[in-house]
């Protein structure tokens, strides 16, 4: 009986002992890192080589749009005209001033020849032709000012204004893409300058359409971002069919083994 109890008693003194000791905490498994060898993939823009927004440079109201989103134009088409009947006017106006000055003026010089006219009368009647021309190239500029063409080929991105709208002074009218090869616009890191040069190529994928293109660095900029340490570069984008459209992005990575 004695040994029963002293061996209750060792049991209970070693649970004791134990109950005082920290639970063992279970080992968290070290972070996966990427393959030697291989760096995490980059982001990239989708843009055209061109694009630009017609703006109105004085205020008027639209008689024509000519363009529908999406549609292909060719440089130097119109694409809007703020009815610019009144100016039209003018310069008509202008015109046929110009025209009864001239007449005064051959008139002048004629009578000159005779001896009839004065000398001052022939300059006053030469400046009044001078004057009636400069107000023709005024109505002219204005006029110009009332259409709205392509600066290039391309296609149109977005239409801002209708037929009958009034705009103010700098408001925009058309946006305009250009439909040359499409480029790339990438921020990497600042580490891959130690090999990344023009010409390089780097894979890549659009993320809308799927589709596995090709950037072929065209150039770097000559900074360094000091808080992201990255830098900028812009690509021609290889490979991509007429699916890949300006403001699409996707992923890009380094070659192999860089």
């Amino acid at each position: 009986m004695r040994r029963h109890v002293s061996r209750g008693l060792a049991v209970a003194i070693v649970g004791l002992a134990c109950a005082g000791l920290p639970k063992a905490q279970p080992v968290a498994s070290p972070p996966m890192s990427a393959p030697a060898g291989t760096a995490a993939p980059v982001r990239f823009l989708v843009v055209a080589d061109r694009e630009s927004t017609l703006a109105a440079s004085t205020a008027g109201r639209f008689a024509r749009v000519a363009v529908n989103l999406g549609d292909s134009v060719r440089a130097g088409q119109l694409l809007a005209a703020f009815d610019c009947g009144e100016v039209q006017a003018r310069r008509d106006a202008a015109r046929a001033e110009l025209e009864a000055a001239r007449v005064q003026y051959e008139a002048k010089v004629k009578l000159q020849g005779l001896q009839s006219a004065a000398e001052v009368e022939v300059e006053l009647a030469a400046a009044n032709v001078n004057k009636a021309q400069s107000q023709i190239r005024v109505f002219d500029a204005q006029l110009a000012q009332c259409n709205f063409v392509a600066p290039f080929a391309g296609r149109v991105a977005r239409v801002h204004v209708k037929v009958g709208q009034g705009v103010n002074p700098g408001a925009p009218v058309i946006d305009i893409v250009g439909s040359g090869p499409l480029k790339a616009r990438v921020n990497v890191p600042s580490n891959w300058l130690a090999w990344l040069k023009p010409g390089e190529r780097l894979p890549a994928r659009v993320d809308e359409t799927g589709e596995a293109v090709g950037l072929k660095v065209a150039r770097i900029s000559a900074r360094v971002d000091a808080v992201s340490q990255t830098v900028e570069i812009e690509a021609d984008i290889e490979g991509g069919g007429p699916s890949v459209l300006p403001g699409m992005s996707g992923q890009a990575r380094a070659p192999a083994g860089r």
